[in-house]
């Protein structure tokens, strides 16, 4: 009875864990395509991405909820099956994947970030340029006789 619960507990926790994999995959591709837009300013693009990320991160925590449910039923039985080769090589590769998405992740938050501070410094130009023209507009023009003395 209990080999046949281990398996199943084991086929069930590898079913999640591969479409965790496959999740992380496409989120890695979001997150890379995120990138692009950022580099290449295309901002049109932008709030919908920021979107699909929000919908990742709760599909991320719906599968954190997942596995500690599959936990919680039988502790041991869980520990037995999360030694299985399968489940091992499974859980090392969506971990690999998490790491290069919090290595894209954090990229793109300081190509955000550099942008960001252009953004503000061409604001502050165009301030400063808003101030000259206000001044030179403010100063009256000399005037001039006709014969050429003031």
């Amino acid at each position: 009875m209990k080999t046949k619960t281990l398996t199943g507990i084991e086929q069930e926790l590898l079913s999640i864990l591969k479409k965790e994999y496959s999740f992380y995959q496409s989120l890695y591709i979001l997150l890379d395509k995120q990138s692009d837009i950022i580099k290449y300013d295309k901002d049109e693009n932008l709030l919908d991405l920021y979107a699909e990320i929000e919908r990742c991160q709760r599909r991320i925590k719906l599968s954190d909820d997942k596995v500690q449910a599959i936990r919680q039923r039988n502790q041991q039985q869980f520990q037995a099956a999360s030694v299985h080769p399968e489940i091992k090589k499974t859980t090392n590769c969506i971990i690999t994947l998490v790491k290069k998405n919090i290595k894209l992740v954090a990229d793109n938050e300081q190509y955000a970030k550099d942008r960001h501070a252009r953004i503000k410094d061409e604001l502050e130009e165009l301030k400063n340029s808003h101030k000259i023209m206000q001044y030179l507009g403010d100063s009256k023009p000399p005037t001039y006789l006709i014969n050429g003395t003031k």
